[in-house]
């Protein structure tokens, strides 16, 4: 565990908030200072729902810890008598658990009517992801009971939960996509679930789980114990969707085969059952990416940073479906950080090795994310609210498609990622995000209309002007060998990487006519080419050589 400015998870306590938020009948008591309650209005600001958090502290202070005074029995009675929930889940968050209490007896001693289970989220070995995982499929595997199969084909949906990326909207979806197929949806977990309702999971004839983050071990639990065959894969775009039914409608036809309870085989239905209007075609996808608006997207470069799930499926997405090339991509999940590279190594660019581990980034610093973003320059970035921060000050095109998120994410209307509407919007959301400033490049191109508009300028730095003065020899002092630049502006041979080339006052004019919210990528991009070639001045000729040759 270690303090920064900004966290791409939360801490162990905060995933157990997530559970309990989402859960009916069941309550968080954390055992902890007065600073650690902030989770909770965390969840009041983001959830955007008018229940209160299902989330209470028990405040250790410096007293009590003098006087040996411990109050977490009396809260959980307090809680007991006033929530009166089925289930209180007690955890230590990251001071607390220093003190190396006997949590488990103190919880016994409180003698409640609830059940208590006190769950070890240790902010040493797990942070919220791992610890929301974990919570999680420990209540499964404590509550699941065997039971007959319903009698029509069902399916349980693992993985939504409370401040879960676009997750409310995803479950729609999928329960639209469900009711097209004639399933049943068995039980939902944990959002909206009870104690009663995790009991009834193995009757399911199959389990959804598209989530790697959370629901995916409970749902492998579940296969291994009691039959229930699992989906783990992200419908994320269209053809992958339709990948999805296809197997879930196999997944169901196998089960009633086995259970002997299906008389006539599922089978998938025309396409224009799934769009909204049961008419058309289900997403407008296929056809926008071919329109010549989106031809031009072939061209530009995409970086994306973010969990496992929306990672891979954001990758494949920009690819195959929209033809966007990738420049790299990366995630801040270690323990999943084998699995997307394995996911996307036919997607990301190889280096003179043949291999793409270097445009492959794994980190929880979102330092080295913006550095690397600053160096690829790429057209477009999907990433987390932190990549948001970073291309505004880089003016890069950013769009959010995995957490941590702001409030900008938890929108009221219906935004789904999964499934057919998830790739209307994912494709929506790309094109609007790529083409942001357009408005003030019309301004640019034909005048204010009449409104004080002042033009800021673009972030980069101003280039490096000509001056006749300038003259590093090779062996001087301050120089470096085999570099030479003459008063004429001459080039004998290659400057270093370290000494950026200088613009003629022609390259430099030229510059300035570019979209200013492009300028400062292509200054840097004609800077690295010049670099690369042995252009120590950047003249007009040498702007329209790497223009040609970048593909511009």
């Amino acid at each position: 565990m270690r303090l920064a400015l900004w966290m791409y998870q939360g801490t162990a306590h905060h995933g157990v908030g997530r559970i309990a938020n989402s859960m009916r009948g069941v309550h968080a008591v954390f055992h902890a200072p007065q600073g650690d309650d902030y989770v909770n209005p965390i969840f009041t600001m983001l959830e955007r729902t008018p229940d209160f958090p299902r989330m209470t502290t028990s405040i250790v202070s410096g007293r009590d810890l003098a006087q040996g005074t411990v109050r977490l029995p009396e809260t959980l009675r307090q809680v007991d008598a006033q929530v009166q929930p089925d289930l209180i889940v007690v955890c230590a968050s990251c001071s607390t658990i220093l003190l190396q209490e006997d949590l488990e007896r103190m919880a016994c001693s409180a003698g409640t009517r609830a059940e208590t289970l006190v769950y070890d989220a240790n902010p040493y070995r797990m942070q919220e992801v791992r610890s929301a995982d974990g919570l999680f499929t420990l209540l499964t595997q404590r509550f699941a009971r065997s039971q007959p199969p319903t009698a029509a084909p069902s399916v349980n949906i693992l993985g939504p939960a409370s401040l879960g990326f676009h997750n409310r909207s995803d479950l729609i979806c999928l329960r639209r996509m469900l009711a097209t197929l004639g399933v049943q949806v068995n039980v939902v977990a944990p959002l909206g679930a009870s104690i009663r309702d995790l009991e009834r999971l193995p009757a399911a004839w199959a389990t959804i789980a598209p989530y790697r983050e959370l629901g995916q071990h409970a749902a492998r639990w579940l296969e291994a114990q009691f039959g229930v065959p699992a989906l783990t894969d992200a419908p994320i775009g269209v053809q992958p969707t339709l990948r999805w039914l296809r197997r879930l409608v196999e997944a169901l036809n196998d089960a009633g085969e086995r259970l002997q309870r299906l008389t006539t085989p599922l089978r998938l239905p025309p396409l224009t059952a799934f769009s909204l209007d049961g008419m058309s075609a289900p997403s407008s996808v296929p056809w926008f990416a071919r329109t010549a608006d989106m031809d031009s997207y072939s061209a530009k470069r995409a970086f994306v940073f973010g969990d496992a799930t929306h990672t891979v499926g954001m990758v494949k997405f920009l690819r195959d479906e929209l033809g966007m090339q990738i420049a790299g991509a990366g995630t801040y999940l270690e323990h999943e950080a084998d699995w997307v590279r394995q996911e996307l190594q036919d997607y990301l660019p190889a280096d003179e090795a043949g291999s793409a581990d270097s445009a492959f980034l794994v980190t929880d610093v979102f330092q080295d994310v913006a550095r690397r973003i600053a160096d690829l320059s790429p057209e477009l970035v999907c990433g987390t609210q932190m990549e948001r921060h970073a291309c505004r000050k880089l003016d890069i095109p950013c769009m959010v498609i995995a957490p941590p998120t702001h409030i900008e994410n938890h929108l009221l209307s219906y935004r789904p990622v999964l499934g057919f509407d998830g790739a209307d919007v994912l494709a929506d959301t790309v094109y609007t995000t790529a083409t942001l400033g357009m408005e003030k490049h019309l301004i640019d191109m034909f005048g204010d209309a009449g409104l004080d508009y002042e033009e800021p300028g673009p972030a980069n730095r101003e280039p490096r002007t000509e001056n006749p003065e300038l003259r590093i020899d090779a062996g001087s002092n301050g120089g470096v060998a085999g570099s030479a630049l003459h008063p004429a502006g001459q080039v004998v041979t290659s400057p270093p990487p370290s000494v950026t080339p200088v613009w003629s006052p022609e390259a430099q004019a030229m510059l300035k006519k570019v979209p200013f919210f492009v300028r400062g990528r292509v200054q840097k991009n004609v800077e690295r080419y010049a670099a690369q070639h042995g252009y120590a001045t950047i003249t007009a000729e040498v702007l329209v050589e790497a223009k040609e040759a970048l593909g511009g």
